[in-house]
């Protein structure tokens, strides 16, 4: 019996769940991380950005919609 088929029967038989495990550590989408990278080159190279939590306008002092900050 090799690796992955051990692996793929313990959880649910006839079901291969190893190609679902590798899919986590694949981001489809943008991540937080790239989020704030972005945000963080549109204040240092306009001065203000969209903010990430209500859309409103970022300044480097923070949000003056809805108040927050990156820090």
């Amino acid at each position: 019996m090799s690796t992955a088929l051990a692996t793929e029967t313990a959880f649910a038989p006839g079901r291969a769940h190893v190609h679902s495990a590798a899919r986590l550590f694949e981001p489809s989408g943008s991540t937080l991380e790239d989020i704030v990278l972005g945000v963080w080159e549109d204040l240092t190279a306009r001065g203000s950005a969209e903010c990430p939590v209500c859309a409103g306008e970022l300044e480097p002092a923070g949000c003056d919609s809805c108040g927050s900050e990156l820090a």
